[in-house]
């Protein structure tokens, strides 16, 4: 038995349930530590570089766009690299051609609308970024799901008619409707 207080073992017992000790230490940032639209832009990325390890992961938390580039080693070996940008400004000074040198841009993508990115150059040389078709980035979680079902029910409630036209079931009124003839 140990001299620790019974309130600082519990303390340490829950942080280390709390952080799994198979944590991803790529780029500073875990996984879980993301919110869906973020591991959402990672799961793009490796999607972009077909099963290559995903080396560096940088910037990724609260950015709104993020890039995959292909990053050529001093020792010559090349690995993945996402990285995130706060603003359109900061992804296109990135990804402009001839900004760096044994790096090649596979693809951009925009996290909060969870969207790819294509980037074009046009004949004056300026880059021209194209938002792809909305992904599924935006998951709803079951409780807000639940409370929208919720505030629609409560709603047609109110919209419902009442009296005799709801007994009679109210569908269809008119000539020749069901039960008639």
């Amino acid at each position: 038995m140990s001299n620790e207080p019974e309130y600082l073992r519990r303390i340490r017992e829950r942080q280390q349930r709390a952080r799994p000790s198979g944590q991803q230490a790529s780029g500073g940032a875990s996984p879980s530590g993301l919110s869906p639209q973020e591991q959402e832009a990672l799961r793009w990325a490796r999607e972009v570089a077909k099963g290559a390890e995903l080396r560096s992961v940088r910037h990724l938390a609260k950015a709104k766009y993020a890039a995959l580039f292909r990053i050529q080693g001093a020792s010559g070996i090349q690995f993945m690299s996402v990285e995130g940008f706060a603003d359109r400004d900061g992804l296109v000074e990135r990804v402009k051609p001839g900004g760096s040198v044994g790096m090649e841009v596979l693809g951009a993508y925009e996290v909060r609308g969870g969207r790819p990115i294509s980037i074009e150059s046009d004949d004056q040389g300026q880059l021209q970024l194209k938002m792809g078709a909305p992904g599924r980035a935006n998951p709803v979680s079951p409780e807000k799901m639940i409370r929208k079902a919720a505030a629609e029910a409560a709603q047609r409630e109110k919209t419902r008619p009442r009296g005799r036209d709801r007994e009679r079931g109210g569908g269809g009124g008119g000539r020749g409707g069901p039960g008639r003839g």
